[in-house]
């Protein structure tokens, strides 16, 4: 069964190009510009959740620690994309996963993905 993956994007052109990209690898991906509240992230049963650094007019590290706090989706592992330079205490602050910079090369993103999973299996 293919792991799930959930883009937090709210760039479509974005969210499309990074789902493509997914499911070419074999991945099951939905995308969504920004959840109603963290019970929608949980329908999806996400494996992994890829977050923008810029949700919905908000911070996108404000929903992943949301996430991480959450105990029905602490586990999951939370990928933020940005292009913000300090990306790395981002990360760290908001108890990411790990990070994506934009633009991202597609090897890396599939790399980044594929390793968080390994890691939480």
């Amino acid at each position: 069964m293919a792991q799930k993956i959930l883009i937090i994007e709210n760039d479509a052109d974005i969210r499309n190009l990074i789902a493509f990209i997914l499911e070419e690898e074999g991945f099951a991906v939905a995308g969504m510009p920004s959840p109603e509240s963290l019970e929608t992230v949980v329908r999806h049963q996400p494996d992994l959740v890829l977050i923008d650094e810029w949700v919905a007019g908000h911070p996108g590290h404000r929903l992943c620690l949301r996430i991480k706090l959450f105990h029905q989706l602490m586990h999951v592992p939370v990928i933020i994309l940005s292009t913000a330079s300090d990306i790395e205490k981002i990360v760290t602050e908001c108890k990411a996963d790990g990070f994506i910079r934009k633009p991202f090369d597609v090897t890396e993103l599939v790399e980044v993905v594929q390793e968080q999973l390994v890691k939480r299996a």
